[in-house]
C-alpha cells in the first residue's frame, strides 16, 4: 500500500506574494442607540432642574397650610364669628390639598419615568399607574380627615366643623343634674374643680349628638343592625355620663347648671356622596374618635378611678370608664366593617391617617390641674393624659397595620 506524503513547506522561504494578509484592526463597537429617547438632552436637563422647585413648592404649601390651620384655631379660640374663622380654614384646606396634588404629581412623574414601554403594554402600564395614583389619593384623603380630627384632643367621639370641636354652652337650669350624688367633706375642694366637671359634661353632651350622627351615617351606608344598635346604645350611655358630670359639679358647689341648646349639632358636615369616600371618611373618623380618643379616655378615667378618694366620684368614674371601653370596641368594629366594604381604598386611607396622628396630644386644662393636683377629685393631669395617649397610639398603629395587612392578604 503506497503512502502519499505531502511535501514539506519551508515557511521561511515562502514568497512574499504568498504570505497571508494581515488582519485589519477591529474597530470598537459603538454603543447601541436607544430605540426611543423620550427627551432631548437639553430638555431633560431643564426638567431635572425643575424637580427641586416642585418639591420645594409642595413643602412650602404644606407648611403654610399647617400655619393657616393654627391661625384659624387661634381665631376660633378667641371667640371670633365663623364668618371670619371659616375662610381661614378653607384657605388652609386648599393649600393642604394643593401640597398633596403637587406631591402626587412628582410621584406620578417618577413612576412614569421608571416604567419602560417595551417591558409592558400601554394598557397594563396605565392600569398600574391608575392603581398607584388611586392609593396615593386615598392615603392623602385619610391624612386630611385625620388631621382635622386631631386638631384638638377630645373626650371620645365629637362633632367637628373645620376641625374645631363643637360644644354646647351652659345655662342656669337643673334639667341635667338629676343623678342622686352626695359628696361628703367637699369643703376643701379647690376652686374650679366643679367647673371642670361641667366642661367634661359638655363633651359628654356633645357626644350624644355625635353618636346620633354616626347612626345616620351607618344607616346611609347600609351597616348591619349590630353596629346601628351599638351606636344608639352608646348615645344613651353619653346621656347618662352627661347627667353624672353635671350632678357631680352640682354636689361640689351647689350650682344648678346644665347644657344650653346646641344648634351647632345641625350644622356639621355629612359624608361624601361617593360611597368609597364615605366609607373611608367614616373609617378614619371611627379610628380617631372611636378607637383612639375613646380608648385614651377609657384609660385615663380608669386610672383616675383608682386614684380618687371620694366614693361618689370613684363610682361615677368606674361607670364611665367601663362604658368608654365598650365605645372603643364599637369604634374598632365600625372601622373594620368599613374596611371590609371598601377594600384597598379604605385601607389606603387608614394607612394615610396613621401618618397624621400626632405623637403627643393634650387637652386644655386649668393650670392648677395640669400637675395632677386635682386627680383625687377626678380631674386628670397632663402627665397621666400624655402617658395613656402614647400607649393607646402605639397599640392603635400596630393593630391597624395588622388589620390592613390581613385584609389585603384575604382579598388577594
Amino acid at each position: 500500500m503506497a503512502t502519499v506524503l505531502e511535501p514539506e513547506v519551508d515557511r521561511e522561504q515562502t514568497p512574499p506574494s504568498q504570505a497571508l494578509p494581515e488582519t485589519p484592526p477591529v474597530a470598537p463597537l459603538a454603543a447601541p442607540r436607544p430605540a426611543f429617547d423620550p427627551l432631548p438632552s437639553t430638555t431633560r436637563a431643564a426638567r431635572e432642574s425643575e424637580r427641586p422647585q416642585v418639591r420645594l413648592g409642595a413643602v412650602v404649601c404644606f407648611g403654610v397650610s399647617i400655619l393657616t390651620f393654627v391661625i384659624g384655631g387661634g381665631l376660633g379660640s378667641l371667640g371670633l364669628p365663623s364668618a371670619i374663622v371659616a375662610p381661614v380654614f378653607v384657605a388652609g384646606a386648599v393649600l393642604f390639598g394643593l401640597s398633596i396634588v403637587m406631591a402626587l404629581f412628582q410621584a406620578a412623574r417618577g413612576i412614569v419615568l421608571l416604567v419602560r414601554p417595551q417591558d409592558r403594554t400601554v394598557a397594563g402600564t396605565l392600569g398600574a399607574l391608575a392603581g398607584i395614583l388611586g392609593h396615593l389619593l386615598m392615603a392623602g384623603f385619610g391624612m386630611l380627615v385625620a388631621y382635622f380630627s386631631t386638631v384638638g384632643f377630645s373626650r371620645g367621639r365629637q362633632l367637628r366643623r373645620f376641625g374645631r370641636v363643637q360644644l354646647p354652652g351652659l345655662r342656669s337650669h337643673s334639667s341635667w343634674t338629676t343623678a342622686a350624688t352626695i359628696i361628703d367633706g367637699h369643703e376643701d375642694v379647690p376652686a374650679g374643680v366643679a367647673d371642670q366637671w361641667r366642661e367634661n359634661g359638655k363633651t359628654e353632651h356633645a357626644s350624644v349628638a355625635a353618636f346620633a350622627r354616626l347612626t345616620l351615617d351607618l344607616m346611609a351606608l347600609g351597616a348591619p343592625p349590630r353596629l346601628v344598635a351599638a351606636a344608639n346604645q352608646d348615645a344613651l350611655d353619653e346621656i347618662r355620663h352627661t347627667e353624672l358630670c353635671f350632678s357631680l359639679a352640682h354636689a361640689l358647689d351647689g350650682k344648678a347648671v346644665s347644657p344650653a341648646p346646641f344648634p351647632q349639632a345641625q350644622r356639621v358636615g355629612t359624608l361624601p356622596r361617593s360611597r368609597i369616600l364615605a366609607l373611608a371618611r367614616l373609617a378614619v373618623d371611627s379610628l380617631v374618635d372611636g378607637a383612639l380618643h375613646e380608648g385614651v379616655s377609657a384609660r385615663v378615667i380608669a386610672k383616675l378611678a383608682r386614684r380618687t378618694e371620694v366614693p361618689a366620684i370613684r363610682a361615677a368614674l368606674k361607670e364611665i370608664a367601663a362604658d368608654e371601653g365598650r365605645h372603643t370596641a364599637h369604634g374598632w368594629a365600625v372601622m373594620e366593617w368599613c374596611l371590609d366594604e371598601g377594600g384597598s381604598a379604605v385601607a389606603g386611607a387608614l394607612l394615610g391617617a396613621l401618618r397624621t396622628l400626632p405623637s403627643e396630644m393634650s387637652s386644655e386644662l386649668p393650670e392648677a390641674a395640669a400637675d395632677g393636683g386635682w386627680e383625687r377629685w377626678g380631674i386628670h393631669g397632663r402627665a397621666l393624659e400624655s402617658e395613656e395617649y402614647r400607649a393607646a397610639r402605639a397599640h392603635l398603629v400596630e393593630r391597624v397595620r395588622a388589620t390592613v395587612a390581613a385584609s389585603v392578604k384575604t382579598a388577594a
